[in-house]
């Protein structure tokens, strides 16, 4: 064989032998390809496990709001209606804002060299170094930052957004057709593209929701509890899941909604039994940040007299008529319970699940708000002779705050039925429901059955039974508190706080020997922790 020849097919031979370790090759790349895909697909894919809780540090005062900075290490954090910052790494804390009036809702900007928070009805910026204050955005509050600068913030009950430059201002979402419901905390997704905020009826109930910056289309996420109070939302797992504090099982704890199985789920153990105030939380990265607040309180009488003591928390006290015994609600783990207890130390006995008893004018009964099963507020009738319990209100809409009229004929009570929270009453032997009033909360009937004392519009107000006759009596009253009349005074009197300089639960009662019975709050803890996230692969 010529050597041109025999070269030749040694070629034809080496390319021959080489042809099978091509696709060889490629099959190798494209397996390492798919290898990559799919590892980068699991670690987006991750799935929330259990966490970790640690406590971090404390502020002076009570805290209750707190936001992280962009690097994670500084924190601003709202204590007794002020604001300070604390570095995490040197400890470090100084209070930035002195003030007679409250601030709230704090954000950093996306540089961290300045904190947004709300004041009264405007958006305020400080520089958190020189402490040096301007006003931000006049009638905006709520107001939080995008990674890419845009601002969303509630006007008008409405939820808007800005460009970085603070101008072209969108209406996103529209305020709700009923009066009384708010648009509060609204957070950017990471990418930008959504806000997750919460509808609150009077900080009563709440729905968490998000809305598409883009598109402007809104959707529901969590509704299905008409008990539920969510109070701060926050994007974790890359935007994957959201996280939301809420009091969905009793107590408030975290719970998440996976977008990927559309489910909502626990995150966290019961965090707080009943807050002091409304709290926020911080989301930076894999760690949640909140406050906590460990408190106990116990039902006693203006005079000192201890009436029920226990390790849990005894409140919303209620008197009968004679004086000689008290109703009140005590939390317990994730469920609320009514007891009784004599005036005359008599010993505590447990009588039903639920909260906010009001006795009826013989004694015999105790009129309360009963969450069933499904989430829903109704109001129920106990009778304390024999412990048999009887739905009064059966609506799909929440019922609370109940009261017994002094001629034991009607019982007055808080619903949302037809929209806005308002009064509403129901003959007590059961039968058809009437509304009062377009507006109202925690009805209470006056001694002599001819005015009922209720909130409403941050101020407290009387009418006559029929709904007439309206009077303001007493002005920024923010938050939805019930007032008290004397039983023993001539004409009747009211009280809208409880009396002394304790602190002290909102609702109490007055005995027909003109003493208190109230719930004054001991503060034993309150204090900054992170829920340090926790992942599993699938």
């Amino acid at each position: 064989m010529p050597r041109s020849a025999s070269a030749s097919a040694r070629s034809l031979k080496s390319f021959r032998m080489r042809l099978p370790v091509i696709p060889f090759v490629i099959a190798a790349t494209l397996l390492a390809a798919v290898w990559y895909l799919f590892t980068a697909a699991r670690s987006d894919h991750r799935t929330l496990d259990v966490p970790r809780l640690t406590r971090l540090a404390d502020i002076d005062g009570t805290e209750t709001e707190v936001a992280a900075a962009p690097e994670g290490n500084r924190l601003a954090v709202v204590a007794a209606g002020d604001l300070w910052v604390l570095n995490l790494s040197t400890a470090d804390r100084r209070q930035i804002t002195r003030t007679t009036e409250a601030e709230s809702f704090p954000n950093w900007t996306p540089d961290g060299k300045r904190i947004t928070f709300t004041r009264g009805a405007n958006t305020f910026a400080i520089d958190p170094d020189s402490g040096a204050e301007q006003l931000f955005r006049s009638n905006a509050t709520w107001l939080s930052w995008s990674q890419t600068s845009r601002t969303a913030f509630v006007r008008d009950r409405a939820l808007w957004i800005a460009n970085p430059s603070g101008h072209d201002e969108k209406k996103l979402v529209d305020a709700d057709v009923i009066p009384d419901v708010d648009i509060r905390a609204p957070r950017f997704s990471p990418d930008a593209l959504q806000i997750a905020f919460i509808k609150t009826q009077l900080g009563i109930r709440g729905e968490v929701w998000v809305v598409d910056v883009v598109n402007a289309m809104e959707r529901s996420l969590v509704a299905d509890r008409l008990a539920e109070n969510p109070l701060d939302v926050g994007w974790v797992n890359n935007g994957h899941d959201l996280a939301y504090l809420t009091n969905r099982a009793g107590a408030y704890s975290i719970w998440y909604v996976d977008f990927e199985k559309s489910t909502v789920n626990p995150l966290t153990q019961p965090l707080v039994t009943v807050p002091l105030a409304r709290i926020g939380m911080a989301v930076s990265t894999d760690r949640i940040v909140l406050p906590r607040h460990f408190i106990d309180s116990n039902v006693v009488l203006s005079d000192g007299t201890v009436l029920a003591d226990s390790e849990k928390l005894e409140f919303q006290p209620a008197a009968s008529s004679d004086g000689t015994r008290v109703a009140y609600t005590i939390a317990a783990e994730n469920k609320f319970e009514i007891w009784t207890a004599g005036t005359k130390g008599e010993k505590p006995i447990f009588r039903t699940l639920g909260r906010e008893p009001r006795f009826s004018p013989s004694g015999f009964q105790i009129v309360y708000t009963h969450t069933d099963l499904g989430g829903n507020d109704d109001i129920w009738k106990l009778d304390l002779r024999n412990g048999s319990a009887e739905r009064v209100t059966d609506a799909d809409e929440i019922d609370i705050a109940p009261d017994w009229s002094p001629d034991g004929q009607s019982i007055a009570f808080s619903s949302a039925r037809g929209g806005a929270i308002s009064i509403w009453t129901i003959p007590a032997s059961g039968g058809k429901r009437l509304r009062v009033n377009d507006g109202g909360f925690a009805p209470r009937y006056s001694p002599d059955a001819k005015s009922i004392l209720f909130w409403n519009r941050q101020a407290m107000w009387t009418m006559d039974t029929q709904g007439k006759n309206l009077r303001e009596l007493a002005r920024d009253s923010f938050e939805p508190n019930p007032g008290v009349w004397s039983k023993s005074s001539q004409p009747p009197a009211f009280f809208l706080k409880p009396p002394g300089d304790r602190l002290a639960w909102q609702q109490f009662d007055v005995l027909p020997d003109g003493r208190f019975v109230l719930a004054p709050i001991e503060i034993r803890e309150t204090g900054l922790w992170a829920v340090d996230l926790m992942y599993k692969e699938k």
